[in-house]
């Protein structure tokens, strides 16, 4: 396998003006070998809620500097000029690219209170950064992750496969009873069904659309060396889990891996499920009984050798712990607000929690930038998430 080396791609140095560029071919210059492309599908966790900076921390840590410092060159990015993302569907609004050689940047749209406590665009990752390192340094060939990740999304609605779907009958019970609990829901037994499955058809729509156009999508792509779709990774599980729980979820699970195959074509391609990691490797209750879920899916025997469970609990951000620093905070601002605005003691609620908060804990901080069933928004848990990921899927096709 050929080694990688540095390479300036003048092409795309204005991309935020402080990246740096590596890779094992020059702009326009295709790699040997067909593209390998691989599809990266979830909610929330797979678009990715981790800012950017919180990468700062681990890499600054020396206790962990050597484990991040290849993600930065001094204070540049670094970016893989042979593995490229598309996610053209990302939600939010964002002035960063839809596409482009891997890098910081490809999560979801999000802000973040700067020194003068306003809100700025912030770039974010998720873990096809910890995905494509691996892959990128797997493979001689140039590596191509299509993202197709959407927040708040169920395999019980709208990822549901069609080989699963439920009878017109079942539709239109759910929409009574939905109907009669919230009487201005608006539900018809239209829209309930064109519900179900709407984002399974998305992520075929996706993946087309860039599979059709790899010119575009990444431009040193060589049509007469082709391309294949060598794998698929799943990193979903908070709405099937959360509350009551989804019973089907395994059998669902086993219909989307079917039927996925089926619609790109690709029988028995390689599937890796990441394991849901929230509260780490001994977290109780509704999360473990979902994760036992997740490992039935892949024990299934039709899927031997072709699925496989990537565990993230590992990775969950154990430091900084701020819980009970957290609550005493809260108690402390509300009764800050409760104050009367004559009162001198009271303080501007933002210059509060600034001064309070985001100052007296800002070096905790910088390891985490969301709430919990976002991984806290620790860039290092993504990025390591996405390195088991994409192990996991190295091991199935070597």
């Amino acid at each position: 396998m050929r080694s990688k080396r540095m390479q300036l791609a003048p092409a795309l140095a204005a991309l935020a003006g402080t990246l740096i560029f590596c890779g094992c071919a020059q702009p326009g210059q295709a790699a040997e070998g067909s593209l390998k492309a691989f599809i990266l599908v979830g909610q929330s966790n797979m678009e990715g809620k981790a800012t950017a900076g919180t990468l700062d921390a681990v890499i600054d840590d020396p206790g962990t500097h050597d484990q991040f410092k290849h993600l930065k060159a001094g204070d540049q990015w670094a970016v893989r000029e042979d593995v490229w993302v598309a996610f053209l569907d990302r939600q939010g609004k964002s002035d960063l690219p839809l596409y482009g050689p891997l890098t910081v940047g490809f999560g979801s749209p999000k802000t973040a209170r700067d020194e003068n406590n306003k809100r700025v665009p912030v770039r974010t990752i998720g873990p096809e950064l910890g995905i494509g390192y691996v892959l990128g340094n797997h493979f001689d060939e140039q590596v191509l992750l299509v993202k197709a990740a959407w927040g708040g999304r169920a395999v019980r609605y709208s990822f549901r496969p069609p080989s699963a779907m439920p009878t017109d009958e079942q539709i239109r019970q759910e929409v009574a009873e939905i109907t009669k609990k919230k009487p201005d829901a608006g539900v018809t037994f239209e829209s309930r069904k064109a519900g179900y499955g709407s984002d399974y058809r998305k992520i075929l729509s996706e993946t087309r659309k860039v599979l059709g156009d790899l010119k575009r999508y990444f431009p040193a792509y060589d049509a007469g060396k082709g391309y294949e779709i060598t794998g698929f990774i799943w990193f979903q599980g908070w709405n099937d889990g959360v509350g009551g729980g989804n019973p089907d979820y395994v059998e669902q699970m086993a219909h989307f891996i079917r039927d996925i195959r089926r619609d790109l074509e690709t029988p028995n391609l390689p599937f890796v499920i990441g394991e849901l990691g929230t509260d780490g490797p001994e977290a109780g209750g509704w999360v473990a009984t979902f994760r036992k879920q997740q490992a039935a899916i892949a024990a299934l025997l039709e899927f031997a050798g072709t699925v496989r469970l990537a565990k993230t609990a590992p990775f969950w951000p154990t430091y900084p712990n701020l819980e009970k620093e957290w609550q005493a905070f809260r108690a402390a601002a509300k009764a800050n607000e409760e104050k009367s605005k004559t009162d001198p003691t009271r303080v501007d609620p933002g210059a509060y929690y600034q001064k309070n908060w985001v100052q007296r804990y800002k070096k905790e901080l910088a390891y985490t930038s969301d709430k919990r069933y976002h991984y806290k928004g620790s860039g290092a848990c993504y990025y390591q998430m996405g390195e088991a990921m994409g192990k996991a899927m190295l091991e199935m096709i070597k």
